[in-house]
């Protein structure tokens, strides 16, 4: 009889269970790593998540949770979209999401333009979409408040469904696929973008939001971390919110990319400098020191997060 293999399950303080499983890079295989460091528990200044170590891929850069811990309830994680979101103003998020779709129909060449935004959110920028007469769209949402959310403020009907089962129904049915905040969540983002280049016409855009992992504020952290003695590193946060479990470096999104079928365009590296203060005059310094580095970040284009363009083969 085959035995199942046992991993182990950690449970961080609020209650929300992981089970911690061995990785390895989705792009490049089961090539060898570099770890970076500790994170979670102990090693987060506010002892959120489990701990877990933290591990570069030694081809392509990527950085991912080794062991890497899958949520046993992930509808828990992202349940309550006020929250998930409170650091992001509803009326904001839309008129920069009508930018977008203006530069999407701009950049796609196909009028009307069909439209997927994979890992939908709120709706919001579907909703932006049809404030802009874009009406061919679809949203595909894995979370119960989320899908909930969009339809009581927007509307907005969010499929409960996979890029993977959607491409199986609908291949080559779009001109432009948004991916914002999706790729660093999701557990096989090979597969992710698969499905993607199958649900593209030949020459559709996609748009990809994503964070830059390493950045220079986390160099620097993790620098003076070490210089004290500690093992934690600010890379990541894979059992806390917003729960991103891999950090893409331009090396490692092109890597995905090329992969998957398809040619970047342009990637632009950019981040808002405010770091949000912590009470007391060292959480102060710290948050002024933080804007500093990352308008110097902006500056090199070594900041925190990338806005990129790119093409189906």
């Amino acid at each position: 009889m085959a035995m199942t293999q046992e991993f182990a399950i950690l449970t961080d303080r609020l209650g929300n269970q992981f089970q911690m499983r061995p990785w390895h890079c989705p792009t490049c295989g089961e090539g060898p790593t570099k770890r970076v460091g500790l994170r979670g528990g102990r090693h987060q200044r506010d002892q959120n998540g489990v701990e877990t170590a933290i591990v570069s891929c030694d081809q392509c850069g990527l950085l991912f949770p080794q062991p890497f811990p899958i949520p046993l309830d992930p509808q828990r994680l992202y349940g309550d979209p006020s929250e998930y979101f409170a650091m992001h103003d509803l009326d904001t998020k839309v008129a920069g999401y009508r930018k977008l779709v203006r530069e999407l129909l701009a950049r796609s060449g196909s009028k009307p333009c069909s439209l997927l935004d994979i890992g939908a959110g709120r709706g919001d920028l579907l909703y932006a979409a049809r404030l802009e007469g874009c009406d061919d769209t679809v949203g595909l949402e894995f979370s119960h408040a989320m899908i909930q959310f969009a339809k009581k403020r927007f509307d907005i009907e969010l499929l409960e469904k996979t890029a993977e089962a959607l491409a199986e129904e609908r291949p080559g049915s779009f001109d432009a696929v948004v991916l914002n905040a999706v790729i660093e969540h999701v557990h096989d983002p090979l597969s992710l973008m698969r499905s993607v280049a199958k649900l593209c016409r030949p020459r559709a855009l996609i748009y990809i939001d994503v964070p830059r992992e390493p950045h220079l504020l986390t160099v620097v952290a993790n620098a003076w971390n070490k210089l004290r003695g500690r093992d934690a590193v600010l890379n990541l946060q894979p059992t806390w919110p917003p729960f991103h479990v891999y950090g893409f470096n331009p090396q490692a999104l092109r890597a995905l990319l090329s992969k998957t079928g398809f040619v970047v365009e342009s990637i632009r590296i950019h981040a808002s400098p405010h770091v949000e203060a912590r009470p007391g005059f060292k959480g102060q310094l710290a948050a002024k020191l933080a804007t500093q580095i990352n308008h110097l970040a902006n500056r090199v284009a070594f900041s925190s997060n990338m806005y990129v363009f790119a093409r189906r083969r």
